[in-house]
């Protein structure tokens, strides 16, 4: 009988070690976990477009209001006529056509100084300055 069981353990032995190599080995799903990750730069532009803006001077009892204005470059400046008499804007640059009442004018200023002005039909009362940074 000793003789059976050997044979028996020995076959049993083969079917464990064949059974073994048959079962299909799952492998470990990949986590990635990454403690401390490196944040992205945020990009900032060089300089700032400034948006296009325009100021506003009234023409009033023959004088502007304001008289004197400091603007950024590329402002643009509008004049309107609130006085019952006709005015017209005059720069060594830039000139208006005569402006009755209620009627507007606009100029845009792209370069950087100060521009002296005045109303050309009144220019001894009427004067003023656009100052460009």
């Amino acid at each position: 009988m000793v003789l059976m069981v050997k044979p028996f353990a020995l076959l049993m032995l083969l079917l464990i070690v064949a059974l073994s190599g048959c079962t299909e080995e799952k492998p470990e799903p990949v986590v990635n976990t990454t403690m401390n990750q490196t944040p992205q730069p945020t990009v900032t532009p060089m300089f700032t477009v400034p948006e296009p803006s325009t100021v506003y001077v009234e023409i009033r009892g023959s004088a502007f209001n304001p008289a004197v204005l400091t603007i950024t470059n590329g402002t643009t400046v509008r004049w309107t006529n609130l006085d019952s008499a006709p005015h017209a804007i005059k720069g060594k640059n830039f000139s208006s056509p005569p402006l009755n009442k209620r009627e507007t004018w606009n100029y845009t200023f792209n370069r950087n100084g100060t521009f002296e002005y005045n109303c050309s039909i009144h220019p001894a009362s009427a004067k003023g300055r656009i100052i460009v940074e």
